[in-house]
């Protein structure tokens, strides 16, 4: 199985022809709209879409027994049924009921060939009925161009070669069929359906999944004559319309999965469906772009470049908490002190503007693992911090938090609070009476510093 460069379990939907590398969705630059470009050398990517990576056509098959249950594909199924078997009871002349029955013999066709199309664009849902009588003769006049051309070429095999060269002749085309309708299908051209080269390539092309669909076709078509006859013509009229539609019912679903043997094989075939265009080369927003390029320098083991990149990305965008995250759990699995230094206050706070008091005590846990002497710049994360610690059982992590806070930040509105804190830590803590003593004196002189913090509630 083809895999991703960076995620071998997924399948590639990228190739780049500079790096000669496969990537999945992931791993590209889809900041541009319409195209994907690779992180590495910047060059636009080429579009795969591999079997691998879609549902095989076994697992497909209940769905395509579902595929013709749609309002439009119904009333087509029912509404050609009804139509050709009053056709064929109507005292019509001969030519103009062999005209009239040509044309719903050709809507039928048509319509299946349509199902074939959009299956392999990548629509899994029967066409719309309006979309049925659009060349409906043209498709089956080249129908029975393919079967004229082919019989005339095994006649003049048999009699001009061997008949033994023709039999074998017969059975390729046979186990062929299915290839040819799908080669007309998608040229519209009776050369390139007959063209052996065309066909064969395309049954080689998709190797054992077309031997699976042959034989699928084969049981379905014994199904068809089996249905007739448990349908039986007891009822005439009414057995000859289910009849016609159990015919177009399995025609449909035939002709669904041979669309979707394209669909599945496209990259071997060297077409992108008009649904993996619309699926993978979308836009994203530059705070995903980012993360990505960081997941592949990292997976690169480029820690440097990583860090630039977050760096850059938080300049451009300084308000997106997972591009903090990021760049907090790079610049901890780094050790980078001096960065880490930096960047702390900042990143703390955004999570305590945003009230995420969780990630922030476990943020700050992990920065003092790795800078002990850490102290916030600001009362407000201190007095936040000392908080969170306390609640989490961590008194001693409290005290060192708000310890000479009334000294640092003197004009603090919340100073009060703080020392109240501060006792309350104290008293959680062993053998810290003569502490908890002095606090309650430093409580009592900043009330009367601080009449106003009194006044709002900070008792």
């Amino acid at each position: 199985m083809e895999s991703c460069k960076y995620h071998p379990d997924t399948a590639p939907n990228f190739t780049c022809s500079q790096c000669e590398i496969d990537l999945c969705k992931e791993c590209v630059d889809h900041s541009i709209a319409g195209e994907a470009r690779c992180f590495h050398c910047g060059s636009p990517l080429t579009i795969r879409v591999t079997a691998s990576s879609m549902e095989s056509l076994a697992r497909r098959l209940p769905k395509a027994f579902r595929y013709p249950m749609t309002a439009d594909a119904m009333m087509f199924i029912f509404g050609l049924s009804v139509a050709t078997t009053f056709l064929a009871v109507l005292p019509l002349g001969g030519f103009i009921k062999f005209l009239a029955m040509l044309f719903c013999t050709g809507l039928a066709v048509n319509y299946s060939f349509l199902c074939l199309k959009a299956t392999a664009a990548g629509d899994m849902t029967p066409p719309r009925l309006q979309e049925a009588a659009g060349g409906s003769l043209s498709i089956l006049i080249r129908l029975f161009a393919i079967i004229f051309i082919t019989g005339i070429f095994l006649n003049f095999v048999a009699s001009s070669v061997s008949s033994a060269l023709a039999i074998t002749i017969t059975l390729v085309l046979v186990i062929g069929i299915p290839a040819m309708l799908m080669c007309l299908a998608m040229s519209d051209s009776i050369t390139e359906a007959i063209n052996p080269v065309n066909f064969i390539g395309l049954m080689l092309k998709t190797g054992i999944p077309y031997l699976i669909l042959v034989g699928f076709l084969f049981i379905m078509v014994s199904s068809v004559s089996l249905i007739q006859a448990v349908i039986g013509d007891d009822l005439l009229f009414l057995s000859a319309i289910l009849q016609s539609a159990a015919s177009s019912y399995y025609a449909m679903v035939a002709f669904h999965l041979m669309g979707y043997l394209l669909y599945q094989h496209q990259d071997a075939l060297g077409y992108v469906s008009e649904d993996a265009e619309s699926a993978l080369l979308y836009h994203a927003e530059p705070e995903a772009v980012t993360h990505a390029h960081v997941s592949i320098c990292l997976k690169e083991g480029d820690y440097e470049q990583a860090k630039g990149l977050l760096h850059s990305a938080i300049k451009q965008s300084p308000k997106i908490p997972a591009l903090w995250q990021r760049y907090f759990d790079l610049l901890c699995q780094m050790e980078d002190r001096q960065a880490l230094m930096d960047m702390a206050d900042k990143h703390l706070s955004l999570l305590l503007k945003l009230d995420q008091g969780i990630p922030m005590l476990r943020n700050y846990r992990r920065l003092v693992r790795i800078l002990p002497e850490y102290v916030p710049g600001t009362p407000a994360l201190r007095l936040s911090l000392a908080r969170l610690n306390l609640e989490g059982g961590d008194a001693k992590a409290a005290v060192r938090l708000l310890n000479g806070l009334h000294k640092a930040f003197p004009e603090y509105d919340r100073l009060v609070e703080s020392g109240i804190l501060l006792k309350t830590a104290l008293e959680a803590m062993p053998n810290m009476e003569a502490q908890v003593e002095k606090c309650q004196s430093l409580i009592d002189q900043l009330r009367i510093r601080y009449p106003e913090q009194v006044a709002e509630g900070q008792v």
